[in-house]
């Protein structure tokens, strides 16, 4: 969880244009370690409802959960698999928070930032497949053979193309961060209005 390593997370509250991201965050993490308490698990297969157990089966199966409980002392030991779950909402994440900016009344003040062509990049590769994709539709390359873009130690360029986005390059914690990071500046941005 190096998304919140180090911070209380008391202290963190997004823009209200990406609360959404912020949410969506807490969401994922707090229902990953709820589904992987087998005591939850009985409560939910105790409801007998059909769609919801084939529901649980599956998720149980792609994230090859396996847990082991010591009766004796009621404690368990999980083991999963959660990385098909963590490139899915790392992808979720990336579109969201770009689409969010994109249509928000800020997107004049960051279309031109680093880190908004940053977002971009990873944006459009979660949108392809999770691959990068640097092509126009008329197989132009949209980046120059030298450039780079970076956001922390991330860095985009050519060599990339058609490499996974998540979570070989990057992991939806560290979306969570830039979401932190464009939340911050469209605060700022905010405060020089005032």
């Amino acid at each position: 969880m190096s998304a919140i390593h180090g911070n209380n997370i008391n202290e963190i509250n997004f823009h209200h244009v990406l609360k959404d991201i912020e949410n969506f965050f807490w969401f994922l993490i707090l229902s990953n370690a709820a589904l992987a308490n087998p005591f939850v698990q009985n409560e939910i297969k105790k409801q007998n409802e059909p769609n919801i157990l084939s529901m649980l089966e599956k998720f149980n199966q792609w994230t090859c959960l396996q847990t082991e409980i010591n009766h004796s002392t009621n404690q368990y030991k999980t083991n999963m698999k959660p990385l098909g779950l963590f490139i899915l909402c790392g992808k979720l994440m990336a579109i969201n928070c770009y689409e969010l900016l994109k249509a928000s009344n800020y997107y004049s003040s960051l279309k031109d930032t680093i880190e908004f062509k940053f977002l971009y990049h990873i944006r459009n590769g979660a949108a392809h497949n999770n691959k990068f994709h640097f092509k126009n539709s008329s197989g132009k390359w949209t980046l120059t053979e030298s450039e780079i873009i970076q956001w922390d130690c991330y860095k985009i360029c050519r060599n990339l193309q058609d490499n996974p986005v998540f979570n070989e390059f990057i992991d939806f914690s560290n979306i969570f961060r830039l979401g932190v990071y464009f939340s911050e500046k469209l605060k700022n941005i905010d405060e020089n209005k005032k």
